[in-house]
């Protein structure tokens, strides 16, 4: 079987500051928010850190779904996905606890509109879940370097 090499891609974003709660993240020509609701001591203007994490991996998914759906010939209409996970923030607040800092757990539900068989359904998630780069991420240790610049 042939492969194909295909050169790596780098991906970079900056923050700056725009209040103790808010940055402003410079990604390639967009600004994103990011904030905390008022109950974490933010001022609820922007998704949290972590909700981004559940973007990601929500919009990560919706598009291989279809990427995936074309190459099994398989008619997908429209995609709802529900991403939902829960953590504990008492390492977040300092506190003791033996739970990580992260999410706990993370599901994923798909709500396709498609007339496929659950056969190629499942073939499709198994695909999608094995290509998805953000899912690779949250389910894998990735090697993370902080430093001083």
């Amino acid at each position: 079987m042939e492969t194909t090499q295909v050169q790596k891609i780098d991906f970079s974003v900056e923050s700056t500051t725009k209040s103790n709660s808010q940055s402003e993240i410079k990604v390639r020509n967009f600004n994103v928010l990011i904030d905390e609701p008022i109950a974490l001591g933010g001022t609820d203007e922007a998704p949290n850190p972590v909700e981004y994490i559940l973007c990601g991996l929500t919009g990560c998914m919706h598009i291989l779904a279809f990427k995936v759906a074309k190459e099994l010939n398989m008619e997908l209409t429209d995609l709802r996905i529900k991403v939902e996970g829960q953590l504990n923030p008492m390492k977040l607040f300092g506190m003791p606890t033996e739970d990580r800092a992260g999410y706990q757990n993370i599901s994923i539900k798909l709500y396709p509109k498609t007339n496929s068989d659950n056969e190629t359904l499942d073939k499709w998630i198994k695909i999608m879940s094995n290509r998805s780069p953000v899912l690779d991420n949250v389910m894998h240790k990735t090697p993370v370097e902080i430093k001083l610049a």
